[in-house]
C-alpha cells in the first residue's frame, strides 16, 4: 500500500494573523516578524500589518524609517474602534471605521513615533509627533510626558511645566512627571520650585534613580555639594548598569575635577 503524501502546509487564515503575533517575537527575531508583517499585508493586513513593520524597524536599528512610518500611521484616520485587533485587518476593505472612537490608538502610535524621533536623536521630530498625539487624546499623561521632557531638551521649559500642569492623578505618572517638571524649573533657575517637585517625587519613590540623578544636581545648583555627591552615589549604587548611572558617573567626574563649582 502507497503512503498518502503529508498535506501540504497551508498559510494561516486571515483570522489566525494578528498584531500581537507579530510582536511576539519581535525582540528575538525581528527579521522574522518583518517577514511574518509582509505576509500579514499581503493577506489584507493593512494598517496593523504596517505598524508591526514599522516596529521591527525599529528593532533592526532603522529608527527614522521607523518613526517616520508610525508618524504616518498615527495620521491615518481609518483605523478600527478598540485595541489591537486579532482578527480582521484594520484598514482593510469592508472594516467598519469610527474615526472619534479610534483615536486614543492614533494617539498611542504617535506616542510610539515619539518615543522613535528622541532614540533617533531628532528632538523636534519628536515634539511634531507627540504634540499631534496630544490633539488626539489630550488628557494622555504619557503623551504629555512625552512632549515635556522633549521641551526642556528644546529649552523650552516654560511649556514643559504649562504641560505638566496640573500633574497626572496616577501615582507613578505623577512621580515621572514631578521629575520632569523638576528639571524643567531648573532650567528657568527657580530651583525652590525644583526642589520641592523632586522631594514630592522622591516621598513616593525613595530609591527612583532618575529623581535622585535630578535632585543631586539641584544640591549642586545650590552649592550643596556633599548632599550632590551623596544623591550620585546612591544612583550608581541602585542600579550601577543604568542610563542614570551613567549621567551620575559624570557628574561625580566633574565634582572631583572641581568640587567647587556650583
Amino acid at each position: 500500500m502507497s503512503r498518502s503524501a503529508p498535506p501540504p502546509q497551508s498559510t494561516p487564515a486571515p483570522q489566525e494573523w494578528s498584531l500581537r503575533r507579530c510582536t511576539a517575537t519581535l525582540s528575538d527575531d525581528p527579521d522574522g516578524a518583518r517577514d511574518y508583517a509582509a505576509d500579514w499585508h499581503n493577506h489584507g493586513g493593512g494598517l496593523e500589518a504596517e505598524q508591526c513593520d514599522a516596529m521591527a524597524q525599529m528593532e533592526l536599528g532603522d529608527v527614522a524609517g521607523a518613526a517616520t512610518a508610525l508618524d504616518r500611521l498615527a495620521h491615518t484616520p481609518d483605523w478600527p474602534a478598540g485595541a489591537a485587533s486579532g482578527g480582521q485587518a484594520a484598514g482593510a476593505a469592508g472594516a467598519v471605521v469610527d474615526e472619534r472612537a479610534a483615536l486614543p490608538r492614533r494617539a498611542a502610535l504617535a506616542e510610539q513615533a515619539a518615543r522613535a524621533w528622541q532614540a533617533d536623536d531628532s528632538p523636534r521630530q519628536a515634539l511634531d509627533s507627540a504634540g499631534y498625539g496630544l490633539t488626539l487624546a489630550p488628557g494622555s499623561p504619557t503623551l504629555r510626558l512625552v512632549y515635556a521632557r522633549v521641551a526642556v531638551e528644546l529649552d523650552q521649559p516654560a511649556r514643559a511645566i504649562a504641560t505638566l500642569t496640573p500633574l497626572p492623578d496616577a501615582p507613578a505618572e505623577r512621580d515621572e512627571a514631578l521629575v520632569a517638571r523638576a528639571g524643567a524649573w531648573r532650567r528657568l533657575g527657580r530651583i525652590d520650585q525644583g526642589m520641592a517637585d523632586i522631594n514630592a517625587a522622591l516621598k513616593d519613590a525613595p530609591h527612583d534613580g532618575a529623581a535622585l540623578l535630578e535632585r543631586g544636581i539641584l544640591y549642586m545648583r545650590q552649592g550643596e555639594m556633599e548632599a550632590a555627591r551623596a544623591d550620585w552615589q546612591d544612583v550608581v549604587t541602585l542600579a550601577p548598569d543604568s542610563d542614570e548611572a551613567d549621567l551620575a558617573r559624570q557628574d561625580l567626574s566633574l565634582l572631583e575635577t572641581d568640587p567647587e563649582a556650583p
